[in-house]
Formats: C-alpha cells, structure tokens, sequence
C-alpha cells in the first residue's frame, strides 16, 4: 500500500511531464507557421504581399460619381478576372495578391455612357488610385459636344424662287448647323435657339418663318423663305447666342424671280436695226426679247419666247434668264424683206409668248436689211465760184432701196484747189438708223479771197465706205474766182 506522500509525488511527477509535453508541441507549431509566412518561390528572397485598388468612376461632363457602373479587373502578367460594380459614391476596391509589379486592365461600362478602357502598372505593396472618367454618349451613341462656336448654312432646298402668283414654287428651307470647337454639331445637351433674320430684302412680302428655332440633336436649325410679290434677291441670317456673345452665320443669298408675263412690260429689240443683209446672205443680226411680270421684275427664268420673220430666217424660241431677256440670230437669207408700208428691205419682227391668264401676247418691230452702198444723186455737177462767193452741193447716199446705209458707214468728201475752203456735211459716220433722213446731205464750198478776180480749177468728190461696199462719185470740176 502507499503512502499518501508516495502518491502526492507521483501526480506532481505526472504533471510536470505532460506540461514539458505541451511546451514541446507549442514550439513545433510556433516554427511552422514563420515558415509558411517566409516561404520563397524559386529561391527568391522576396516575400508574398498585396495590391489594394481603391478606385473611382466619375462623370467626365459633370464630375459627379457613377453608381453601378460595371468594372471588370484583369491581368496582363498573372491570372486574375474581377468583376466589381462602383457603390453610391463611385468606388469600387479589390485586393490583389502578387510579389512583383503588373499591368492591370480596367474596362468600366454603363448604360448611357462609353465605355472605358484603362491600363496601368501597379506596384506590390501600393495602395492605387485609379480614377475612371466616363464620356456620356448621346441619343446617337456619339460623344457628347461642346457649346456652339459658330453656325453656318447646311442645305438649301433651292437657290431660288418665285415671286407669289408666278407658277414657280414660292418656298425655299434653309438649314444652319451649329458647331462646337471642334466642329462637331452640338447635341440636345447643348441645344440653343436659333434666330433668322433678313440682310438684303427687295421687300413685297417676303417672310421667314419661324423667326425662331431650337437646334435638333444633330445641331440644325431650318427656317423657310416665302416670296413676296416682288423680285430681287434675299440675304439671311442665323444668329445664337452662346456663353453671352451673339455668333451669326454669313449670309445666304436666294434669288427671287418674277411672275409671268405682262403684255404691258413684254419688248424686244435688236443689235442693229439696220443691217447689210438684203444682198449678202449669212448675216446675223441678234435679236432680244425683254420679258417682265406684271409687278415690272424679270419674269421667272426660263419662259419661252417664240418668234418668227418676215425676211431672213430666225431661231424659233428663246428661254429668258434671270433678267428676263432671251436671245435668237436673224440670219440674212431669203426672202429679201418687204413691207407694204416701209417697202422694201424692211422685215418684220414677230415674238409671243403667254401670260398668267394663258392669252397669248406678242410684240414686234422693224427691221431694216440694207443693200449696196449707192451714191444716188449729186447736184451741180459743175459750178463756177465767183470772187469771195460759195457754192452750195446737195447729195444722195443710199442702198438700191433708196434706205440708209448701215453702222459704221463713212461718207468723206475731197474738194481740191487754192483759196477755196468747205463746211457741212463733208466727213459723216452712220449711225445705227432706218431713217431714210440718215440718206441726204449737203456741204459749202466758198472763196477765201475775195481780193484778187482770178479764176482757178476746184474738183469735188465723194467716196463712201462700210459694210455695205465702197464707193465713189464722179469726179465733178469747176472754177473760183
């Protein structure tokens, strides 16, 4: 049996060994997780740590953080694929475990936005920042523009018009677009009213409507141009204001013809009313119509004017331009012309064409086609001058018709002798004429010495030159005294 000191002894020995043995067991496990937390990777000193993303996604417009947005981490050096969404402030935060630097790419997207892609390095062991600024897209996907720098004409849907009542479309739309610095059109985000106004106006009625518009999400603004009742052109103007300064557009010119035809304001008219045609064949002579509306403006460009001759042959129809003028040749070739009341070589000019009220309305003239140059008659043919006294000659210069000559006809006449000089009708340019006046002629011959009787021979001659032909009178003689 023992004791009961024996047995006290024997329990403290038990337990002094079993806390040796716990001492001991504690040590094992202590070295093991040192280890762990210094373990190396193919020989390599350096130790596992962290990188802590700690970014934020705002808007690029605005500044304002972007809640909910889609952020999707991944590695270009190491296999990671994070996908986060930012909190009510705009963040969002990932750990990453590595032991040396990496790229990271950081793709954010959000409805109403584009999307975002960013690459950075990171460092092991820093806290990075990144800081996501998000482009809002507008209604059209495009990126957001800026305010309006400038405004210029983008369509017209004519050059040009017709005045009210004219049968040609009274309505034209012009579209300016406003653009930002970079010449972008601005978008409804930055959408401003657009004014329209006139520069150069002829008046009659003319308006713009609407005077005022706001630019769509493409930048444009339309307004439309109604004619009045009188021709002319129109300038207009766009006008915005941005950031306080008033920014106009240069000015859009639009041409406002005329109406149709007016009896009262219709003419014509040719390049010469007297040409050598009746004998020479191939001639041309222009011939002009001059057609306006009622209110006296051109009529609308392109109105047909026919015409026809009564001597030569001429081009059937002209159309008018935006002076209201049309143009055909007269060609000199048979028949030669004659009127019953002006005779013969005169032709009779015809053109017609229709007014509002669809009646025909015409207008004509004469034309003169002159033949070969003639002197037809001189008187005296012979004269004798007495001492400090004249002599007066009248002559005859025509065509075959007994008509005048054309433009550009000279008539010259050569006295010769002493003590005698001349004045009247001795050096003549023709005019343009049908006027059988342009046909008659006379000049002075007289003494210049009136102190001395003695008798000495004078010769008077006249030559004629032109596009009708040359020609020359007799050589007529006589005395002075």
């Amino acid at each position: 049996m023992i004791s009961k000191n024996r047995k006290v002894t024997i329990l403290f020995s038990f337990f002094l060994i079993i806390l040796v043995m716990v001492f001991i067991e504690s040590c094992s496990k202590t070295d093991e997780v040192v280890s762990t937390n210094s373990s190396t990777s193919g020989g390599n000193n350096s130790t596992s740590t962290e990188i802590i993303v700690n970014g934020v996604v705002i808007s690029n417009l605005t500044g304002i953080p972007i809640n909910g947005a889609s952020v999707l981490i991944s590695g270009t050096s190491i296999s990671i694929n994070r996908s986060l969404l930012t909190d009510s402030t705009g963040k969002y935060s990932d750990t990453i475990e590595t032991s040396s630097n990496i790229n990271l790419v950081i793709i954010v997207e959000k409805s109403g936005y584009a999307n975002d892609t960013t690459d950075i390095n990171v460092s092991a062991g820093v806290n990075t920042v990144p800081v996501i600024n998000l482009i809002p897209s507008n209604s059209t996907g495009t990126k957001p523009s800026g305010n309006p720098v400038s405004i210029y004409l983008y369509s017209q849907s004519a050059t040009s018009i017709g005045v009210q009542g004219s049968g040609s479309p009274a309505t034209a739309t012009i579209t300016f677009v406003a653009v930002d610095s970079s010449g972008s059109p601005i978008d409804l985000d930055h959408s401003v009213n657009v004014g329209f106004s006139f520069g150069a106006n002829p008046g009659g009625g003319a308006v713009l409507s609407p005077d005022t518009v706001s630019t769509n999400e493409s930048g444009l603004a339309s307004v439309n141009l109604t004619s009045g009742t009188i021709a002319g052109v129109v300038q207009i103007y766009a006008a915005l204001f941005s950031k306080g300064v008033k920014i106009y557009s240069k000015p859009v010119a639009i041409s406002i013809f005329g109406g149709l035809p007016d009896s009262k304001h219709f003419s014509i008219a040719p390049a010469e009313y007297n040409f050598p045609g009746y004998d020479i064949f191939g001639l041309t002579d222009v011939i002009s119509a001059f057609v306006g509306d009622k209110y006296g403006n051109p009529a609308r460009p392109g109105t047909s004017v026919y015409f026809t001759t009564t001597g030569g042959i001429i081009g059937g129809s002209a159309n008018t331009n935006s002076q209201g003028v049309g143009t055909v040749s007269l060609l000199s070739a048979a028949p030669q012309p004659t009127d019953l009341i002006l005779g013969s070589g005169f032709a009779t000019i015809t053109a017609s064409t229709a007014d509002e009220n669809l009646n025909t309305i015409s207008t004509n003239i004469s034309v003169l086609f002159s033949g070969a140059a003639e002197i037809d008659s001189i008187s005296p043919t012979s004269f004798n001058i007495p001492n400090g006294g004249s002599q007066t000659f009248n002559y005859k210069v025509c065509d075959e018709n007994q008509n005048p000559l054309a433009s550009g006809t000279t008539i010259s006449v050569s006295i010769t002798g002493p003590s005698v000089a001349d004045q009247g009708d001795v050096q003549v340019n023709l005019p343009d004429t049908k006027s059988k006046y342009w046909t008659h002629f006379s000049f002075l011959v007289y003494d210049t010495d009136d102190t001395t009787n003695i008798q000495e021979p004078i010769t008077v001659q006249i030559f004629v030159t032109g596009p009708n032909g040359s020609t020359k009178s007799p050589l007529i003689m006589g005395y002075s005294h």
